[in-house]
């Protein structure tokens, strides 16, 4: 029901989502919904921090596995790699958490804002290999802005029907970002 619910935000938008849309996507009974949900609005913020937790997830995974404690780009690279691959294989879900959460309101635009600010916090942590709390006004702005190149591009590249093609240019996101984080 998580994956439905984010998949018929992106056909229909937010604001035009019904119940009855998730349960047929997800071939589920009303009874079954109301089970694990109290509305469409449950369902989909459920969808939306289960979807940024698994990217997240996968993000650090591959920079980990880049070896990026000790080199930061790599990390970043590999990071930035994994969320494209991840973009161009499910732009429907990316649509619905990275564009039409804007339709979700005054939640929608705080649930986008602390998700910027936890990745910001994330790759600070990262980059400066320091405890992001005790980072400087410049150095979060840095991160702020470093992320917001990736999502404007995303976002840009979703709009515009071409998600398929960020893949390919990850390592200039990585470039951009690492200049801003510098």
């Amino acid at each position: 029901m998580l994956h439905a619910a984010l998949v018929v935000t992106a056909e229909k938008g937010f604001g035009y989502v019904v119940v009855g849309d998730v349960i047929s996507k997800a071939g589920v009974s009303r009874k079954a919904f109301y089970e694990h949900f109290s509305d469409f609005e449950d369902c989909w913020f459920q969808a939306y921090e289960t979807a940024i937790d698994v990217l997240f997830s996968e993000m650090a995974a591959a920079a980990i596995e880049a070896d990026g404690a000790t080199d930061p780009r790599a990390g970043l690279g590999a990071g930035i790699a994994a969320l494209a691959r991840n973009v161009a294989q499910e732009p429907q879900v990316a649509h619905a958490t990275i564009v039409d959460i804007a339709g979700g309101g005054p939640r929608g635009l705080n649930a986008d804002r602390v998700t910027i600010e936890r990745w910001a916090k994330l790759l600070l942590a990262t980059w400066d290999r320091s405890d992001a709390s005790k980072a400087t006004d410049q150095r979060r702005l840095a991160a702020l802005a470093a992320v917001s190149i990736v999502t404007g591009i995303c976002r840009d590249h979703l709009v515009a029907g071409t998600a398929d093609e960020l893949p390919a240019i990850s390592d200039q996101i990585t470039a951009l970002m690492a200049a801003v984080l510098a």
